[in-house]
């Protein structure tokens, strides 16, 4: 980022690239790798690495007014609410009885 004109410079949004090119790699690679249950937290901490640099410097929320970051950090607090709301909906369900489906029943043909 420049100090003087307040936006991110073009070797920044290089490095960025790499970087983030580098964790693609990285997630692929240890797609082959079995570190048990560790796989899921990894591939989700590089999700997250992945997300946090693409939106700081590609959508340039470093150089953003304060309101447009509160927007933005507002908008990822209502979606992990309606997200948490989500999952706490389908972990409290009751698993229904299965049936058979209509017209699937045995028939007599007497």
């Amino acid at each position: 980022m420049s100090a003087q004109t307040g936006e991110v410079s073009a070797r920044g949004l290089f490095y960025t690239l790499v970087a983030l090119l580098v964790l693609g790699g990285a997630s692929l690679a240890l797609r082959f790798a079995h570190i048990g249950s560790f796989t899921f937290l990894t591939a989700l901490g590089i999700a997250v690495v992945q997300a946090v640099l693409s939106g700081l410097f590609f959508m340039e929320l470093v150089t953003e007014k304060p309101t447009v970051r509160f927007a933005f950090a507002t908008g990822l607090a209502l979606f992990a609410l309606m997200l948490s709301l989500v999952v706490a909906d389908v972990i409290t369900r009751a698993i229904p009885p299965l049936q058979n489906p209509p017209g699937t029943a045995a028939r007599y043909h007497g």
